[in-house]
């Protein structure tokens, strides 16, 4: 009887976690696209088109908006991530997301229009971040074929190969929409890392 309670506990307590990571990604995830909407609402010339998500950064009148949507995000990161790892998801997972929360702050501080040196480092930092965002992408799919992992990875990986394209002057300048498929695919693949919060304990 004892250990029948005990596991009806385990049960709730990992539910209320998943339910908790789920509204923490839905609330962050939810604001922060929602402020990227109004930046592209307010700038979507061929200046934003070229420059990405970036431009938002260095614009008078989308970086407020850039700023409060990054900071958003990279909390949001944060707090999943620690709520992935008391989980048991794994450390590189949590370590992965707090990574990309940093690198987040990293974008905003490192103007790629502050000279060479910052330019320099503010790609540097998005190339890495955009790496470590498809290793968790890629973690998801050796776990799950589920059809939210595969459409999440497959639209990450489509506006990274766009924002790769759109990076050269090649006059193929289209990195804004490319950032935001590649950004969208990797919140799919967030979401889906909950569901293994109670895969994990029905297992």
């Amino acid at each position: 009887m004892g250990s029948r309670e005990n596991t009806t506990t385990e049960l709730s307590a990992i539910n209320g976690l998943q339910q908790r990571a789920a509204r923490v990604l839905l609330t962050t995830q939810a604001l922060f696209f929602l402020a990227l909407a109004w930046c592209v609402y307010l700038q979507h010339g061929s200046d934003a088109r070229s420059a990405g998500i970036s431009f938002f950064g260095v614009n008078h009148r989308t970086i407020f908006f850039a700023i409060l949507g990054y900071v958003i995000a990279a909390v949001g990161m944060w707090r999943t991530s620690n709520l992935f790892k008391e989980g048991g998801l794994g450390p590189l997972v949590s370590l992965g997301m707090k990574l990309v929360a940093v690198m987040l702050l990293l974008l905003l501080v490192t103007p790629y229009t502050g000279g060479p040196f910052l330019n320099w480092t503010h790609m540097s930092v998005g190339v890495l971040g955009a790496l470590v965002q498809l290793s968790i992408s890629y973690a998801v799919l050796r776990r799950s074929a589920s059809f939210w992992a595969v459409a999440g990875a497959t639209i990450q990986l489509a506006g990274g190969i766009i924002g790769a394209l759109s990076l050269p002057d090649w006059h193929f300048q289209i990195l804004l929409y490319g950032e935001l498929m590649f950004e969208f695919g990797f919140c799919v693949c967030l979401f889906q890392w909950t569901s293994f919060l109670v895969e994990r304990t029905a297992a």
